[in-house]
């Protein structure tokens, strides 16, 4: 108990920090249109939340659909990367096929494919699903088959020697040994799918957190960029912390009690 609230008092203590050093920076530039205060910005913030926008939408809509696009396209890429790299891990006709390709995508810039699906699919939410996919799919795919390569072989012959039905296999074999490389794709999964989203619908979608803070950033509104920046980067915050970090919490709570 106690060291978890120091972790906390660590976590808040750094922010405060971080808060401050804003502060004082706004103080001494002396001029709110270069670097409006954490205050004017957290007001601002309030207020687009509020109060339509230039769309005619609050900014409960923007993040709703922005959060929506990274849904969808994060559970995509995580199903189909774990696929492909399960297939990549189970099948050596799989494996030989793939391992030439996989490394192509995981060298594609990021921006460059953002690019290229907006070229191809035009400014569509396809667009954003293939961008995420194509950068996101790779990696989740080589992650899941590093993690088939280092399962306890032993053990799935054995479950195989007893005739364990391929469920049962898949449940209590290939998932509990798995579990760590699949939260390790999840977290990159979903920080990359936050960018990708970002990026693409600044450059080629309407509404979301990107798009709004590409329209401010065109009318030259350092507060209402900063303010849409500080949502982003505190919707990311609340998902790891309060909901990705206690779901992997709750998944290796057998480790906690391993230690004991």
């Amino acid at each position: 108990m106690a060291s978890r609230l120091q972790s906390i008092g660590l976590r808040v203590g750094s922010i405060v920090i971080l808060l401050l050093l804003w502060w004082a920076a706004s103080v001494a530039m002396k001029d709110p249109e270069i670097l409006p205060g954490p205050l004017s910005v957290a007001r601002t913030i309030v207020a687009d939340f509020n109060t339509k926008g230039p769309e005619g939408e609050s900014a409960y809509f923007d993040v709703g659909i922005t959060l929506l696009r990274i849904f969808i396209a994060f559970c995509a890429s995580m199903i189909a990367g774990i696929g492909i790299g399960l297939a990549m891990g189970l099948n050596r006709l799989c494996e030989r096929s793939l391992l030439a390709v996989i490394p192509l995508m995981l060298t594609m810039p990021t921006i460059l494919m953002v690019f290229l699906a907006v070229m191809w699919f035009g400014y569509s939410e396809a667009g954003s699903l293939v961008a995420v996919m194509a950068v996101v799919t790779p990696y989740v795919a080589v992650n899941m088959f590093e993690g088939t390569k280092a399962m306890d072989k032993s053990l799935i012959e054995m479950a195989v020697t007893f005739r364990a039905p391929q469920p049962l296999l898949l449940r209590k074999v290939y998932v509990p040994q798995l579990m760590p490389y699949i939260f390790s794709a999840f977290r990159y999964a979903f920080g990359a799918s936050w960018k990708i989203v970002a990026l693409a619908e600044t450059f080629g979608l309407k509404f979301g957190i990107g798009y709004m803070f590409f329209f401010w950033f065109e009318q030259f509104d350092i507060t209402q960029t900063l303010a849409w920046i500080m949502i982003f980067v505190g919707l990311m915050l609340i998902l790891e912390h309060g909901v990705f970090a206690r779901l992997e919490s709750r998944a290796f709570t057998w480790r906690a009690s391993l230690a004991q």
